[in-house]
């Protein structure tokens, strides 16, 4: 069976969560009864009805928008957000050993029977270094360009067990389905967005189940963070660890490890 067909019972309707069935080349809400289209036999798009954000005038809703509205096409020159091709190596490097610290935590040391999630899967570091870890993979994001580099590599790598889903992260296809969930360099967009996020985050897990997150941290460069220096971080967040617990309290976390 395709890593479709045996992840479908995780899957639920973006409007409705309501329970998706094969339908044709698509697949269909059995609520709701909206269609889905299948890109391929491994990438599935399952975006909400509506759009998760209005223009606020910030850069970030205008983009979310203008990616939002894309028609989804294979480019064979598309590329992701941080893909290591366009890095430098230290910064490559520094990766791949923040892949290594998050694995430390989603496992005790033994590949998992479950499933894990990144919700903002970009380059697919994650993804690509796990998919030996876990029984099956699922690569999420909105972006086009992001989801057919990621698919093209994954191809090349012969890496069979990911399934790839353009999501809206703010509204995914998940609802208390999901073992592990992951979502790195994403919380960086103000409070009112990290606690959504968070939010649909602990809903889209199953009971037991369990999320690594990451947020920028204002101790990590604070003359810039004071405005003495040059602003590199444009219009996005920064927190201290009380922030941090506070977000998380709010948003309904409960006993987070820091």
């Amino acid at each position: 069976m395709s890593p479709l067909q045996e992840l479908l019972p995780i899957l639920t309707c973006p409007d409705d969560h309501g329970a998706l069935r094969e339908s044709g080349d698509g697949l269909e809400c059995a609520g709701c009864g909206r269609r889905f289209p299948v890109l391929a036999p491994n990438l599935v798009e399952l975006l909400p009805r509506v759009e998760a954000l209005r223009d606020d005038g910030s850069a970030y809703s205008a983009d979310y928008l203008a990616e939002r509205s894309r028609e989804f096409v294979f480019r064979a020159d598309a590329e992701a957000w941080g893909a290591p091709e366009g890095r430098p190596e230290p910064w490559v490097e520094r990766k791949y050993r923040q892949v290594e610290a998050v694995r430390e935590l989603l496992l005790d040391g033994e590949p998992s029977e479950g499933v894990m999630c990144d919700f903002s899967a970009g380059a697919g570091y994650y993804t690509f270094a796990y998919a030996r870890d876990w029984r099956y993979v699922l690569h999420c994001d909105l972006s086009v360009d992001g989801l057919a580099y990621a698919h093209r590599k994954a191809e090349r790598l012969g890496l069979r067990n990911i399934l790839f889903v353009r999501m809206d992260y703010l509204r995914p296809p998940f609802r208390g389905t999901l073992d592990r969930v992951v979502c790195l360099d994403s919380l960086i967009r103000g409070e009112a967005h990290e606690k959504r996020l968070l939010g649909t985050i602990r809903r889209a897990l199953r009971p037991g189940g369990a999320a690594v997150v990451d947020f920028h941290n204002w101790w990590h460069n604070p003359i810039r963070r004071l405005g003495l220096l040059r602003n590199n971080f444009g219009p996005n967040r920064s927190y201290g660890a009380r922030e941090v617990r506070r977000l998380l309290a709010e948003a309904g976390v409960a006993a987070p490890r820091y």
